[in-house]
């Protein structure tokens, strides 16, 4: 029996982030073509694959294909459950292959990669929660606070978060971790997807304009002076100027 320890995971330096796809399979291939030029390390993907206008199974295939850690979000969930099929553009399970079906039940609610500036932890909500939501409250949204996220904060093991479900390509900053939402393929508003680049400490933007991908936003992935840094949600006082990077 060999006393060697198991082999470290490879730190990534160049992160691609796509967040829910919604079946958008062409913007999905457009954006792992992209990324995959830009010579990323890894690709991750916080879920809601099914749900949408376009292709599930295709959608399912080209993160199969480009190897992307990829967790489940709520609406695979409801899909897998046979739950709240009443959304617009609902899939059923009869829309999957086999297979398919297979690897998204296999999906995590959660994992975790190793970047050059710290650990990674990719969910769709917060957690095992796909549900969660968390923002510190604006003009046009009210406060939503997170115990879970707190906890995470406290444990201080993760230096970054990415997740989903809200569709709004944003950052904010804690004393001790950066939660990045990844947004969202979906719509005509905001679509696009990022790429973190951590040996320079930048996260890229992108959204797609026809059938172009464009810069949106270039910016540091530090806190500066012009957006709040919270020690934890509990801090959130509805008084913030949402750092959008759409």
């Amino acid at each position: 029996m060999s006393n060697e320890s198991a082999e470290p995971r490879p730190i990534v330096r160049r992160l691609g982030i796509i967040g829910d796809v919604h079946a958008e399979d062409g913007r999905l291939a457009q954006a792992l073509a992209y990324l995959n030029k830009a010579q990323v390390d890894q690709t991750i993907c916080t879920g809601d694959i099914v749900d949408g206008l376009g292709c599930p199974e295709r959608s399912l295939r080209l993160l199969q294909k480009h190897q992307v850690k990829t967790v489940r979000g709520n609406h695979d969930r409801w899909l897998l459950e046979d739950r709240v099929r009443h959304v617009p553009n609902a899939h059923r399970r009869e829309d999957l292959a086999a297979d398919s079906l297979t690897y998204l039940a296999g999906l995590p609610a959660v994992t975790e990669i190793e970047t050059q500036r710290g650990t990674l932890m990719l969910c769709h909500g917060m957690g095992n929660n796909d549900l969660q939501k968390i923002w510190p409250g604006s003009a046009n949204m009210p406060m939503v606070q997170c115990s879970a996220l707190d906890s995470l904060i406290a444990q201080g093991h993760y230096r970054f978060i990415v997740n989903g479900h809200m569709h709004f390509r944003t950052m904010i900053h804690f004393e001790d971790m950066t939660l990045i939402n990844a947004g969202t393929l979906k719509g005509e508003r905001w679509p696009g997807f990022m790429l973190v680049d951590f040996s320079t400490q930048t996260i890229t933007s992108l959204r797609f304009h026809g059938n172009q991908i464009v810069i949106a936003q270039q910016r540091s992935l530090l806190p500066d002076d012009d957006h709040t840094t919270w020690g934890n949600t509990q801090s959130f006082s509805g008084d913030w100027e949402p750092l959008v990077l759409h």
